[in-house]
């Protein structure tokens, strides 16, 4: 028997060593997995979400740390499959194709639909294309898992659920996994249903790059970035040499956070923040909230953050640091 493919039952012999297999054949592919529970399908482990570090995903691709999990605490747990994330830097999209339940109302033009399956095959000929060919899973509600190569350059493809006006939203009926987001794996058995994950295509198959058409709607060609609001002007006092101490720590963090690396950004101006919270008593007319503030942001919106997002972050770095200043001096 394949070990991600099973019968429409629960697998035959020991649950543990099944599982565990299923785990270590994806971490043998690059892919990293994470220990999910067998009721909600909610990760077990923390630590891997969008923003994650290579060191903090490190555990999920450790072959090591992958067998003692399912040896050990999760021995019984579902295979999680980190989607967006692989050793290639690139990973997996997986396009999950759900089933309508009862009493859910589509849009008129999908209304006849009965799974996200149709859906999908709506897009393909309105396209004139055919049906993706990659590998597949059909989930123990019916559903379809269609598995896909991220795009090997551009930026990685995040996650999104059902309709929506924005990509990578694809439609009613049809879930996109990519960048901070998991599936379960073939194999996996769900006691909730009890019926496992079945792989539905050839046991040769391997998921395939993305086709042009519906790459097109999960990533459309990128609009004229906006014109970012610049910084205020500044005019500091510096009378004082904790005046040109504070203006010179207040200058450092703005470059640093308006050029902080993605996946660093919004860990760089907490800490910014914070740090002028520190330092905020010994040039106040300096480092007033409302300076710092306007100064954080507009290098954050150049890095490319969000507004209501960095502003949040700012908030809380800053009252941290207020809250903090001090600590340790005896």
């Amino acid at each position: 028997m394949d070990t991600l493919s099973t019968a429409a039952a629960r697998p035959a012999g020991n649950l543990t060593e099944q599982q565990q297999a299923v785990a270590m054949v994806w971490v043998a592919r690059g892919i990293p997995v994470v220990p999910c529970s067998r009721t909600d399908k909610g990760p077990m482990v923390p630590g891997f979400g969008r923003d994650a570090t290579a060191e903090q995903l490190a555990p999920f691709s450790d072959p090591e740390q992958v067998r003692d999990w399912w040896s050990g605490r999760f021995k019984r747990a579902h295979v999680g499959i980190l989607t967006g994330r692989g050793n290639d830097g690139r990973g997996l999209l997986v396009v999950d194709l759900d089933v309508r339940k009862e009493h859910t109302v589509l849009p008129a033009e999908f209304d006849y639909a009965y799974s996200g399956v149709d859906v999908l095959e709506r897009m393909a000929t309105e396209a004139g294309e055919d049906w993706p060919e990659t590998y597949t899973v059909l989930t123990p509600s019916g559903g379809v898992h269609l598995y896909f190569r991220q795009p090997e350059d551009g930026p990685l493809i995040g996650c999104a659920t059902g309709a929506g006006p924005t990509a990578p939203h694809l439609g009613p009926l049809i879930d996109v996994r990519g960048i901070g987001g998991l599936v379960i794996a073939a194999g996996s058995y769900s006691a909730a249903q009890g019926l496992p994950y079945r792989r539905m295509s050839d046991a040769s198959s391997r998921p395939q790059p993305l086709p042009g058409w519906l790459l097109e709607r999960l990533r459309p060609a990128a609009a004229p970035a906006p014109a970012r609001r610049p910084a205020p002007v500044l005019v500091l006092p510096t009378a004082s040499r904790a005046d040109r101490y504070a203006a010179a720590a207040l200058s450092g963090a703005t470059e640093d956070v308006a050029d902080a690396p993605e996946g660093e950004r919004n860990r760089g101006l907490f800490a910014a923040a914070r740090r002028l919270g520190e330092l905020q008593e010994t040039a106040p007319g300096v480092l007033n909230e409302t300076t710092v503030q306007e100064q954080l942001l507009a290098a954050a919106l150049r890095s490319g953050q969000s507004e209501r997002e960095a502003l949040r972050t700012i908030r809380s770095g800053w009252e941290r640091g207020l809250a903090g200043r001090g600590a340790g001096v005896a």
